[in-house]
């Protein structure tokens, strides 16, 4: 990227609307738009920073305005991008945007490439690496926790627990290279202490891998599949689930020959529903391709409710899907108790089996249902300002990290010279700096800023 020219682009989403926001980052932005802009009221001598003018944007080989726009020019280091900065919040159709755009490229400015604002903002210190990725994740929001989440890492509070970390580590290193650096002055090390030091960082660092599970959860969202024999209701519970008539519904054993998937939310997670044919001996090659499917998925999965008929018999199909979900997490949940029952529930109680009943058609019971997959996949406990970890790059840094402070740990334990250790608390380090930025390779660097669309 050639950091030093001025770059501007379409910050505001494509199409037509209210407003078009053109945004300008670079130490000619405000000369650029001051060239093209002719504000209403002409006593003005300068711009104030951060205040909005109305005006005209004029083509200047015409002298004909192209749109009535407000101008914000904003003057370095209190902006987005700590450079100077100008906006053009011009009305949002394709013809103005689209010649404004060209008439500031005109005039010097080049179009930006994607996240190249906030690339600007963490090559210029006001973000670290964190929290410039947090950006594309607040955009990305689909849900208040996926948003809650997001800003955490924004608001520095994920950075903040990072760069702790990080002087924990520091702390230990002054100790073990004070005796590598003056080996003649016999200087004690109080390895103990260090001990400890490194078991605390690790422990840590552990609660934040850990927290990974829930923060995939609030970011990519689990997966929930429905299994059942035919014609236990499976697509009328998967309908009431989602609120919705997704998947057709017939007295027909077998209507569902394939997969059905659709979303739903829980409490801010986001949980898609797989509905799945009935699993029994196929009749038809696309039955059994489908049945196929089915087992294929039941390993994948994050839960999965197993349908039994209320009204019907235990039978031998459904103590051979019992069987499949052996060691897998399940809820058995018993349907159409709004019929006359003929499921003999001490078969289920003797098999230690637990179930929630409901009536699918009727809704009765979905609410509860709808509790217990939340609880059954997320805990009990409220996740409230819980930091979470919702980034697998970040989850790979942190675990490079453990590896070596387990190096470290071990050679003091042995008995091995302070130095080895030292190189391993070193190398903690340098993981930890290259997850907030400070050593982060350029490659990664590209790879990370390459998902933002142009304009942010």
């Amino acid at each position: 990227m050639r950091e030093r020219d001025t770059i501007c682009a379409i910050s505001t989403p494509s199409g037509i609307g209210g407003i078009g926001i053109i945004r300008l980052s670079g130490e000619r932005s405000h000369e650029i738009v001051r060239r093209l802009f002719v504000p209403k009221q002409k006593e003005f001598e300068q711009f104030l920073s951060h205040r909005m003018y109305l005006g005209y944007l004029i083509n200047p080989e015409t002298s004909e305005p192209i749109d009535e726009v407000f101008a914000v020019f904003m003057r370095a280091p209190r902006t987005y991008t700590k450079e100077d900065m100008a906006e053009i919040h011009a009305h949002g159709g394709y013809a103005s945007q689209r010649k404004i755009l060209e008439l500031l490229i005109g005039q010097g400015a080049r179009l930006a490439g994607p996240g190249e604002f906030t690339r600007r903002a963490f090559l210029n210190g006001r973000i670290d690496l964190v929290q410039a990725e947090s950006v594309l994740d607040i955009v990305r929001s689909e849900t208040e926790e996926e948003l809650r989440c997001a800003l955490q890492y924004l608001t520095g509070k994920v950075s903040e627990r990072l760069n702790l970390l990080k002087e924990q580590i520091k702390d230990s290193l002054v100790l073990l290279e004070a005796a590598v650096d003056f080996p003649e002055e016999e200087i004690f090390v109080d390895t103990d202490l260090v001990r400890r030091r490194i078991r605390g960082v690790m422990g840590t660092i552990e609660e934040l891998l850990q927290s990974f599970y829930e923060g995939r959860a609030v970011k990519e969202g689990l997966e929930l599949l429905i299994v059942g024999r035919p014609n236990v209701g499976k697509s009328s519970l998967l309908n009431a689930l989602l609120r919705k008539d997704r998947a057709i519904v017939t007295p027909i054993p077998g209507t569902t020959r394939d997969l059905i998937e659709d979303v739903m939310y829980i409490k801010g997670i986001k949980v898609r529903v797989v509905d799945s044919c009935g699993i029994r001996e196929p009749s038809d090659p696309v039955e059994e391709e489908g049945v196929r499917r089915v087992k294929e998925r039941i390993g994948g999965v994050d839960l999965i409710l197993f349908v039994l008929d209320g009204s019907e018999p235990y039978s031998e199909e459904d103590e051979r899907i019992l069987a499949i979900l052996d060691g897998r997490k399940y809820i058995t949940v018993v349907n159409k108790i709004d019929l006359p029952q003929g499921l003999q529930r001490d078969v289920l109680e003797r098999r230690g089996v637990g179930w929630l009943e409901v009536s699918a058609t009727n809704e009765v019971g979905i609410a509860e249902l709808r509790e217990r997959i939340y609880e059954t996949l997320m805990g009990s406990q409220p996740m409230s300002n819980k930091i979470l970890i919702t980034n697998a790059r970040h989850v790979e840094a942190l675990k490079r990290t453990e590896d070596v402070l387990k190096k470290a740990l071990e050679g003091l334990e042995r008995g091995l010279p302070p130095e080895f250790s030292a190189f391993d608390l070193y190398e903690a380090l340098h993981h930890l700096s290259e997850l907030t930025g400070e050593t982060a390779r350029e490659d990664l660097i590209d790879e990370i800023f390459e998902r933002f669309c142009i304009g942010k």
